[in-house]
């Protein structure tokens, strides 16, 4: 290289204007990955897996599989792990953190972690989150206005058979089990609460919903003008001009999920690879993409989003501040209960 071109090169590092991590090469390596299924996975490697592939040169191997079943390969794995990076909802970050399987991350070595807002760090600092997903309200909105603002509203008896929710065997029953009881004065820690709170909700339930095309069928004729359930389920009919909207302007607040990423404790593949990878999917770039596909809202606040696509997900500290963030750990070991009395009283 010319003397000139070193000076340029020296030049760019004392201005702040260094190549990206990101373009470090890293031909010839390969980082083994885990990632949730459908379209979560077809998000991921549209908006950080391909772009870093192509900026780096690393081979990245990507497996699919949902949080449980994440924990149970993880766990296969503890003495000779397969796996580098392992995407996770917060209840796996904070169950395999305990079990020694995950390593803390250097906030440091990823230079985006720094626009990540606090609330997004999972299991003090084994995830970092690279979206939220909510469950909240969705309503109709030709025949219900103003938009839902009290998780009440539920349970008014002009809502009789208008609403939809799912079966106790999802997370979005288990937390409508955890606000029904705290609207009856319990709580995580009263749950028994919940029980007559939904024997008085079961007259307004239309149906347990795990079809969510026949949900948005229902929802767009108006037979059902209530669900509660996670927004990016009804994307495809809401961009089809179905009258369907979310709201998070609950006084109770709504609940948030983190999907974060996380490090393996003896992953095979350089701590250098791994952090560059972990950076790329932090960055307000990739981050974008995957609000748009997915409606899952950023954890990077520098995120571009318009103000239509904001509509469906959260994506700023104030919402984020109002979001309930229940103890997922305590939510599991009640799951068995729930669901037991849930199906005493809801039908099947």
């Amino acid at each position: 290289m010319k003397r000139s071109g070193v000076l340029f090169f020296v030049a760019l590092f004392v201005i702040g204007l260094a190549p990206s991590a990101h373009s470090a090469s890293f031909a010839g390596q390969t980082l083994r990955l885990q990632v949730w299924p459908g379209a979560d996975a077809l998000a991921i490697q549209k908006n950080v897996i391909d772009p870093f592939k192509k900026e780096t040169g690393a081979n990245v191997v990507v497996e699919e599989g949902n949080t449980s079943a994440s924990i149970a390969k993880a766990r296969a794995q503890k003495n000779d792990p397969q796996l580098d990076v392992i995407f996770l909802d917060d209840i796996g970050v904070l169950t395999l953190l305990r079990e020694g399987i995950l390593e803390k991350l250097d906030m440091g070595r990823m230079p985006h972690a720094k626009e990540i807002h606090p609330s997004y760090i999972v299991g003090d600092g084994y995830g970092i989150g690279i979206f939220n997903y909510i469950t909240t309200i969705l309503y109709n909105t030709q025949q219900v206005s103003p938009a839902p603002t009290s998780w009440e509203d539920l349970w008014n008896p002009k809502y009789k058979g208008k609403v939809l929710i799912t079966p106790a065997t999802h997370t979005q029953g288990l937390l409508l089990t955890v606000m029904a009881a705290t609207l009856n004065g319990g709580g995580m820690d009263k749950i028994a609460a919940a029980w007559p709170k939904l024997q008085q909700l079961k007259p307004n339930v239309h149906s347990l919903v795990t079809n969510r095309a026949l949900g948005a069928e229902l929802m767009n004729s108006g037979e059902a003008v209530l669900a509660v359930d996670i927004p990016h389920y009804y994307k495809p009919y809401i961009e089809r001009k179905y009258p369907i909207a979310m709201t998070v302007g609950m006084k109770e607040g709504f609940f948030s999920i983190t999907g974060s990423a996380c490090l393996v404790k003896g992953g095979k593949a350089s701590r250098e690879l791994a952090y560059a990878f972990l950076d790329r999917a932090l960055t307000a770039e990739a981050q974008t993409g995957m609000a748009r596909d997915l409606w899952y809202g950023p954890t990077n606040s520098n995120a571009k989003l318009t103000a239509e696509e904001r509509k469906f997900m959260v994506s700023t500290p104030d919402e984020a501040a109002k979001a309930i963030r229940v103890d997922r750990l305590k939510l599991l070991e009640l799951r068995p209960t729930i669901i037991e009395e849930w199906n005493k009283i809801m039908p099947q």
